[in-house]
């Protein structure tokens, strides 16, 4: 019976913490980071605010759970461990290979850019946002440094790059901010933005014919 109670308790602390991550992604969206409130978010997740702060501590790792969440969704998975990284790392040609990561992350992008440009724009003014914004833009470009690694021992990089310079376009062009800029202020769909994508990194990054 201690263990049913036990399983019980953690669900419900479960449900709790996804229904504030639900309901703070719902109010910076709206609002902003600065804007969003932690009563607000309190009120619209149906708990005290106390029960925010206990769960998260402060707001900048409640909007690190909230990209977190959005990143690998409801039943935590990262990258590495999917179904289209596997198949970019079996794949021999180089260029088939980035499409399989360009197709595999295009969700992750499209879930979780706002939220990550949201947090670019309030780093500015804060702090602790902003060491929020750095731990985050570090584990992306770490992953994209490991994709460039791996492509390019199918292929060879297109003349004049290094793997950090290969990486640099890789983080830039497959980022939130052209995501967003495409997408929101262009008005591009995003199966638009990624058949571009799958058609124009290839060509940036390695010398097509050599092997990708």
């Amino acid at each position: 019976m201690a263990k049913v109670k036990g399983n019980t308790r953690r669900d419900k602390a479960l449900a709790t913490r996804g229904r504030i991550i639900a309901a703070a992604e719902t109010e910076f969206a709206a609002h902003g980071y600065h804007g969003a409130t932690v009563v607000d978010i309190a009120t619209r997740a149906g708990v005290a605010p106390q029960t925010v702060y206990f769960t998260f501590n402060t707001k900048a790792k409640l909007m690190s759970a909230v990209i977190d969440h959005a990143v690998m969704g409801d039943e935590p998975q990262l990258p590495e461990t999917t179904d289209w990284w596997s198949a970019m790392i079996a794949e021999p040609s180089s260029e088939l290979a980035l499409g399989h990561f360009v197709r595999g992350a295009g969700p992750l992008l499209a879930r979780a850019s706002l939220m990550s440009e949201i947090l670019r724009a309030a780093a500015l003014t804060d702090d602790e946002v902003r060491e929020t914004h750095e731990i985050h833009e570090r584990m992306r470009r770490d992953a994209y440094r490991k994709v460039v690694e791996i492509l390019s021992e199918k292929a060879p990089l297109k003349a004049g790059l290094t793997t950090e310079t290969a990486t640099d376009i890789l983080f830039v062009i497959l980022g939130d901010s052209l995501y967003q800029l495409m997408t929101t202020q262009l008005g591009w769909t995003h199966d638009r933005l990624i058949e571009w994508l799958d058609d124009t990194l290839p060509g940036l990054l390695f010398e097509l014919g050599a092997g990708a």
